[in-house]
């Protein structure tokens, strides 16, 4: 009885001291005092906005049910109307979410990216390091098919266990460790080829394009982030083999032929996903001609899937997608537009410009890098690219250079983590229990570290030889 006591107050103290945690520093700010630069509106945005973040980190309320009520916050206090709040409603970025999130679901349940994945495998030759540059290599093309970052963590997560127990591999052991990060690196560093395969990027084009800035085109982003990906990608590959050695070279091509056997020939789903595929990545392509919006070229190619004939969707694909996630990104989206309305971009662009442009192009797109990084102690990477995009873009104005460097640099630190909970990606891998924080750490510290090497020795260089910096 008395455990069962002191469990419901220890419950009790932990939560007040998460409402203090939320409480506290937004009466902080609300105490500050307004001045010219510094007002009223924006004040309370401030405020409200802060409340929100705390509690989606905290996670002390659903995170839909306050991404509902920020919107109306914003309102009800008078600092924007529902013209504002809700003009995100009106952009594409919510539908692209969304038919990506459908047609992933679709791609899953037609059983073709196992194939692929498979068949990327068997070119690796089945040993521990081929697998882990096979899963690398077949990431460049799953980025492009399965556009939801969620849904290809759970692909490879699920195909990865498969692999570490057909090799026998126990939980925590260097070999299994260095198989999961393999698939993270597949699933998440490859995605940086594709615009739809990094949805920070999504966000911070959107928020751009708000403000009447072209954000990156689907091949401008393809041109600008392909090459360096690639070196990337596999610098974490090599990196992954070196870090999480297996104490003997593992043989399992066999098993991977078995596997890829039993699938059997391409199935009609299968053939109809494919013709799909070749479509959507077509008119994606040739956005830049066609001048239709990614977000409605989604919606078509999903309405499609569930057209009589076609047969590759219906209500239980339906009921995979989660729409809540739509309202979380419109209502990050929401705060950038906010933060417009009352002046606050320009007053955060004021701020950091100081810091942040005092040694030339290179410092600033390194600072930017630095800067995501820090804010992504606090903000989810969706808020992060929603409130920071149009300060970013002023900043990259007052320089006097394109901001799509500063975007690229900014959703790449968005991926520098030491924590789990700053990204639902690394949260759902590391959710299966089969590494320890130490791993985890091990492995984000260095890539961190190696990340900002990456921006400053091979991205840079490369923006500045096409000509974008």
């Amino acid at each position: 009885m008395g455990e069962a006591s002191n469990a419901v107050k220890n419950t009790n103290q932990h939560l007040f001291l998460k409402y203090l945690i939320v409480l506290v520093p937004p009466a902080i700010v609300f105490l500050i005092p307004t001045s010219e630069s510094y007002t009223h509106d924006m004040k309370i945005f401030f405020v409200i906005t802060l409340v929100a973040i705390l509690l989606w980190a905290l996670e002390l309320i659903n995170l839909i049910i306050v991404a509902l009520v920020l919107p109306v916050a914003f309102i009800l206090s008078g600092i924007a109307t529902p013209s504002d709040v809700y003009a995100p409603w009106s952009q594409d970025l919510p539908y692209l979410v969304l038919g990506a999130l459908i047609l992933s679901a679709v791609f899953e349940e037609s059983g073709l990216m196992k194939r692929l994945a498979y068949w990327f495998i068997l070119r690796g030759g089945g040993t521990y390091k081929g697998i882990i540059y096979a899963l690398s290599t077949s990431g460049f093309i799953i980025a492009f098919l399965v556009p939801g970052s969620l849904a290809r963590i759970a692909l490879y997560a699920g195909m990865t266990f498969g692999i570490i127990k057909a090799l026998g591999l126990k939980k925590f052991s260097k070999g299994s460790v260095g198989l999961l990060f393999g698939a993270y690196n597949a699933a998440v560093t490859a995605s940086f080829v594709s615009l739809t395969g990094v949805e920070p990027m999504l966000v911070f084009n959107s928020q751009l394009e708000s403000i009447g800035i072209d954000g990156a085109s689907w091949l401008q982003y393809v041109l600008h982030n392909v090459p360096i990906t690639i070196i990337w990608t596999y610098a974490m590959a090599f990196a992954i083999t070196k870090m999480f050695k297996v104490e003997e070279e593992i043989e399992s091509k066999d098993y991977f032929k078995e596997q890829y056997k039993n699938l059997g020939k391409l199935t009609i789903q299968e053939k109809k996903v494919s013709v799909i595929l070749f479509i959507l990545v077509s008119l994606l392509a040739t956005s830049s001609i066609h001048g239709i919006a990614l977000g409605w070229i989604f919606i078509g190619v999903t309405f499609v899937c569930f057209l009589p004939g076609i047969n590759l969707a219906d209500n239980t694909t339906m009921s995979k997608t989660n729409f809540g996630m739509i309202f979380f990104i419109t209502a990050t989206m929401a705060i950038g537009q906010v933060s417009t309305v009352v002046g606050a971009g320009k007053f955060i662009a004021q701020s950091l410009f100081p810091l942040m442009s005092m040694g030339g192009t290179f410092y600033t797109v390194i600072a930017t890098w630095v800067l995501s990084v820090g804010i992504n102690f606090v903000l989810t990477p969706f808020a992060a690219s929603a409130t920071m995009a149009i300060p970013l873009a002023e900043l990259s104005n007052t320089l006097g250079i394109s901001p799509l460097p500063l975007a690229y640099s900014f959703v790449h630190g968005l991926y520098q983590l030491l924590l789990p909970y700053e990204s639902t990606l690394p949260l759902l891998l590391f959710s299966y229990m089969a590494m320890s924080y130490k791993q985890f750490l091990k492995y984000f510290s260095i890539q961190m570290v190696l990340n900002v090497a990456f921006i400053a020795i091979i991205a840079i260089p490369y923006w500045y030889l096409i000509g974008l910096l």
